[in-house]
């Protein structure tokens, strides 16, 4: 016997088929019919016996035996003794619309006569529930790829309101938002007619194909008017509630965080009768937006222009879609504040970037005016000078030795200008480029010659202590020989009455040390910090260019100058130059 045969007795198939929850029907090969179960009975609302030996002909409609093929789909699972399934069958009934249906298909004998067993089941639910899953999905997609919150609120409100496969179907929808500050609860936006004449000439215009899918309908910019050219412009503006009013709609709805459906507006005590006299509806659903458990604001949908009942499964649909809103509006919300600060940041920026560059020309004028004056003042004694003896050169062209010793006076005075002016062209010198690993020796070797004459005149002892082994540092060679020509001539000249003047270099953990330490007459506290300013100096002659030079070499070394004094006991110099690391040598190398 075949496996898929089911031999089952007349009686124990008729008691099990009549006992079934599942509609389910047991035909012969001619599509009559020879048991059927009670459910089946009761969906058909007639009697086992009115039914028994009829045929499928007479229950059945031509589309799904002929058409669809259902009567050739029996005929073959009696001949080839196989399982059918029969799905997603669409068929439209006078008591509740168009119905989807699933049959399946399983051969079975009685006692030698072949049979088929139709398990009828009703998955229009079913599908329901998946369709509008799959709408709120694409809606919940479409809505998170928008980031401008006035083009996201019309979003939500047109699926609301955009009816077929688009959208939940409602006529109109409002969106309210909580204003924590002001303590209202503010509509936004609406979508939908003013009033009936104007929906049917909406709706005779607008037609599914003018958008092919979802995506297209809820993104299409063109659908979003300016505020004040909305429909129901007027309405959004009269729909203000204070937050304080918790006993009726909407604010309780947000309050309370709960979706209210109500079905007779007018005799409501829930519902503020300002909000019905807007309405004008008896019928419509408040859903809360909410946020973590946070209302955040409500929407109002309702059918005033068809007036067709609002189911619980539309409540539900729109509650779903409600807390997909807030989502979106809350992440829409963020980005708004995020773009805000960016250009409230950018702005800043821009006016910060504005003040500096205000300040650093300010500090150039106010750098020129000073150098100005300061070189103005420097080389105005030397010039009244060589005008004075020049003058006088004058009155007597005759007298051969005034005329000798006025214009010495002149050269000195002239050289005096020159040497100013070189000093000043090597502050102002680009930083220099022939940095190469050179060692410390000879600049102290260097420094001690330049200095034995002068310091022999001074009554200046010069003592030299380098340690052995010192590593070797980039440096620019030519730049160090002024550093160190301004710090030990500026050292000797501290010192009036003589002293010692030292001069070494040592190493310590990252760095190499060079200092100048002399036994002079020290700095006093409050002027240490001011003996790097340009023009600054305490020397009847000095030009206040020397330790400004210094600092400025020492900087573009990368170097470090410290300066340690003491009134009446001396001061010392020291440049501590960095010990490059052995990758920077050898790509010196």
């Amino acid at each position: 016997m075949n496996a898929d045969k089911c031999p089952v007795d007349c009686k124990f198939l008729e008691c099990i088929v009549a006992h079934m929850p599942a509609r389910i029907l047991v035909v012969d090969q001619d599509m009559t019919i020879r048991y059927a179960s009670r459910a089946y009975c009761d969906m058909r609302d007639v009697s086992l016996d009115e039914i028994m030996g009829t045929n499928l002909e007479g229950l059945f409609p031509a589309a799904l035996l002929s058409e669809a093929g259902l009567a050739k789909a029996i005929s073959n699972t009696i001949t080839h003794q196989h399982h059918t399934c029969w799905s997603g069958y669409r068929h439209p009934t006078p008591e509740h619309g168009e119905r989807i249906i699933d049959i399946r298909l399983d051969p079975c004998t009685r006692q030698d006569e072949e049979l088929v067993l139709l398990t009828i089941e009703d998955v229009s639910e079913r599908y329901r529930q998946l369709y509008e899953r799959d709408i709120i999905q694409q809606i919940s997609r479409v809505m998170l790829s928008i980031v401008n919150l006035p083009r996201l609120l019309h979003a939500i409100l047109t699926a609301m309101t955009a009816g077929g496969a688009a959208g939940l179907g409602f006529n109109r929808a409002i969106l309210l938002l909580v204003d924590e500050e002001a303590g209202m609860l503010k509509a936004e936006m609406a979508v939908g007619p003013r009033d009936a004449e104007q929906a049917y000439d909406i709706w005779s215009q607008v037609e599914l194909q003018d958008h092919p899918t979802l995506d297209d309908l809820l993104l299409d910019e063109s659908q979003l008017p300016a505020p004040d050219e909305q429909p129901l412009h007027d309405l959004v503006e009269e729909l203000q509630f204070p937050l304080e009013d918790t006993d009726t709609l909407p604010t309780a709805a947000v309050v309370e965080a709960e979706t209210r459906h109500v079905t007779e507006g007018r005799n409501d005590p829930h519902v503020d009768q300002r909000l019905y006299d807007l309405l004008q509806t008896d019928d419509f659903v408040v859903a809360p937006l909410l946020i973590e458990g946070q209302a955040i604001g409500a929407v109002i949908a309702d059918n005033f222009v068809t007036h067709e009942a609002i189911s619980e499964a539309d409540v539900q649909l729109l509650n779903t879609l409600a807390n997909h809103a807030a989502l979106a509006i809350d992440r829409a919300r963020a980005y708004e504040e995020i773009q805000q600060r960016a250009g409230q940041l950018e702005e800043a920026y821009e006016q910060l970037a504005a003040a500096q560059k205000e300040k650093i020309e300010a500090e150039k004028l106010a750098a020129v005016g000073e150098l100005t004056a300061m070189v103005a003042h420097e080389i105005r004694n030397p010039l009244a000078t060589i005008g004075g003896f020049a003058r006088s050169m004058l009155r007597g062209p005759d007298e051969l030795d005034r005329i000798l010793r006025n214009s010495q006076i002149i050269l000195e005075e002239v050289e005096r200008l020159e040497h100013i002016l070189s000093r000043l062209l090597d502050f102002a010198r680009a930083p220099s480029s022939g940095m190469v690993l050179d060692r410390i020796e000879p600049l102290v070797e260097y420094a001690r010659q330049v200095t034995e004459s002068l310091a022999e005149q001074a009554d200046v002892e010069i003592r030299v202590n380098v340690e052995q082994d010192l590593p070797e540092v980039f440096l620019d060679h030519d730049q160090f020989q002024q550093v160190m020509i301004n710090l030990v001539r500026n050292a000797v000249e501290a010192m009036p009455d003589g002293g010692v003047l030292e001069i070494g270099a040592r190493r310590t953990q990252e760095s190499v040390e060079l200092y100048v330490s002399d036994t002079g007459t020290g700095i006093s506290e409050e002027h240490v910090d001011e003996i790097f300013d340009l023009f600054y100096t305490t020397k009847p002659s000095g030009t206040g260019l020397g330790l400004a030079l210094t600092q400025r070499i020492v900087e573009r070394h990368g170097a470090e100058l410290r300066v340690t004094s003491e009134k009446g006991k001396g001061t010392t110099f020291v440049i501590a130059l960095p010990i490059p690391a052995q990758g920077n040598k050898a790509a010196q190398d």
